[in-house]
């Protein structure tokens, strides 16, 4: 029997994952974590199989995750899970780095617990230089430009102006330092597109771009208000994220 821990920051992706793999009689599902720091402690505790490895998570990415993991004492199988575009993959593809695409393919990842069950008993190691060389590859598939709509016109805005973006009326706004544009993308879509060490999901309804925080304030239910440079707007942190907005902005 495969042991394996699922890490995604998101509970559908996670009961998604766990619901397909309930199909095979050769894998068990030992543990879950919903970001970095977990995984790395479950690791060392459960130490399982194998490990399914979001990529975008809020503090430390999936690949962040991976570093730590292969410089430990147990080192897992790891597969990540990505929705990241074709130009992204081939990074994965050159560092011959396992990889499942979102939305998941029911048949693939079947066969791929049918590969693992012959190599889990095996030796496996992986090179810390490949995930360096991920690591920057990744970062340099995230946009520094999106395409916005203003006026009937596709706006290109940098993504480093980017306040915060949020819903309105079920639209997707981007808060800039120039103005608000609508986007074509979904909160989750932009949250795989941009940088996750500087834009934090702090709501179901916000990303923010931590180099425009200008103070935090603690508020109700373990909950913090976020104000920002360049606007009056407050943006909150849910109970959801609090514990890894702390984790991320090193308060105690």
């Amino acid at each position: 029997m495969i042991r394996c821990i699922i890490v995604d920051d998101e509970l559908p992706a996670r009961e998604e994952l766990k619901y397909i793999l309930s199909k095979s009689s050769k894998v068990s599902v030992v543990g879950e974590a919903s970001y970095g720091k977990e995984a790395i402690d479950l690791n060392k505790k459960l130490k399982p199989d194998l490990i399914f490895l979001d990529i975008q998570m809020p503090q430390m990415s999936g690949i962040d995750v991976a570093k730590e993991l292969i410089i430990g004492e147990h080192i897992p199988i790891i597969i990540f899970i990505t929705a990241y575009d074709s130009f992204a993959l081939e990074a994965f593809e050159v560092n011959a780095v396992d990889y499942l695409l979102k939305p998941l393919s029911e048949d693939r990842l079947l066969k791929r617990i049918e590969k693992i069950e012959s190599m889990k008993d095996n030796t496996h190691t992986y090179s810390l230089e490949s995930i360096d060389r991920l690591i920057k590859q990744m970062k340099s598939a995230s946009p520094a430009r999106l395409a916005v709509y203003y006026n009937n016109k596709l706006i290109p805005i940098d993504t480093k102006d980017i306040i915060y973006i949020t819903i309105e009326a079920k639209n997707t706004m981007i808060i800039t330092t120039n103005g608000r544009y609508q986007a074509n993308n979904t909160l989750n879509e932009l949250c795989n597109k941009l940088d996750s060490h500087i834009f934090f999901r702090s709501h179901k309804s916000y990303i923010l771009n931590l180099n425009f925080i200008e103070s935090i304030e603690p508020w109700f239910n373990a909950t913090y208000n976020i104000n920002l440079k360049h606007t009056k707007d407050v943006v909150p942190v849910s109970r959801k994220y609090a514990k890894i907005f702390k984790e991320t902005m090193n308060i105690d």
